[in-house]
């Protein structure tokens, strides 16, 4: 029988997953006969803080913000997500409503695995819900940190960190001249910093006036990365 193009992508990028990718072939085919292919445009709202925590979503294509919200509007990022994350097991897990909001920051392509499916899996393959157990522990480990450095550290020691952080993430030994391309837009990399876009950019073109980094279109060139380093280990 004949595979077609997109279920061998499917297929592909579950195997790679650090808990699906534990699953013998043929519990992956399984899994992928029942796993339901979703679409959201940019902007759409996955799931919110509340909805009844049933399924499981692999990104396959787009990114994905995870926040919380408060009812005058502000929000706080505490994750972006790409494609081959997981989001949404902590709910399925737990058998609890979703503890956050996940929005589409990009046109996005979801593979979605149902309670029902998953939770047998994990019964049939304790080495796999052991990996499990060890993604959502370092899971909670970046947003503890995330939120130590937000109330604990001013703002231009965390965005250096994060600059520094995003020429490591590159695989660049973030010399002199590195060049950074920013993966998310303005107002979401600063929302996961705990600023405004207004306050990112001031910081950003001072450093830009200071000869730190060297901003151009879409891209931030690291000039002295080992004053940012001074910067981030204060």
């Amino acid at each position: 029988m004949r595979i077609d193009s997109a279920t061998e992508v499917r297929r592909a990028l579950l195997g790679r997953h650090p808990v699906l990718g534990l699953l013998e072939a043929r519990d992956l085919d399984h899994m992928l006969a029942f796993a339901v292919e979703m679409h959201y445009p940019e902007g759409a709202t996955i799931f919110r803080r509340g909805d009844p925590g049933r399924s499981l979503m692999v990104i396959v294509e787009g990114q994905v913000k995870i926040r919380v919200s408060a009812s005058d509007g502000r929000e706080a990022v505490l994750a972006v997500l790409q494609a081959g994350d997981i989001l949404g097991e902590m709910a399925i897990i737990e058998d609890k409503p979703r503890s956050a909001d996940a929005i589409a920051l990009s046109p996005s392509r979801m593979l979605v695995l149902h309670q029902r499916d998953f939770i047998p899996f994990l019964e049939r393959n304790p080495k796999a819900a052991i990996r499990l157990l060890a993604l959502l522990s370092e899971r909670l480990r970046r947003t503890s940190a995330l939120l130590e450095a937000r109330m604990l550290r001013h703002f231009p020691e965390r965005l250096a960190k994060a600059l520094l952080d995003l020429c490591e993430s590159a695989g660049s030994d973030c010399r002199p001249g590195a060049r950074l391309e920013l993966p998310l837009r303005q107002k979401v990399f600063a929302s996961l910093l705990g600023t405004s876009r207004e306050t990112l950019n001031k910081q950003l073109h001072a450093w830009h006036n200071d000869g730190l980094i060297c901003i151009r279109r879409g891209s931030i060139v690291i000039e002295q990365p080992e004053k940012l380093a001074e910067l981030a280990d204060r």
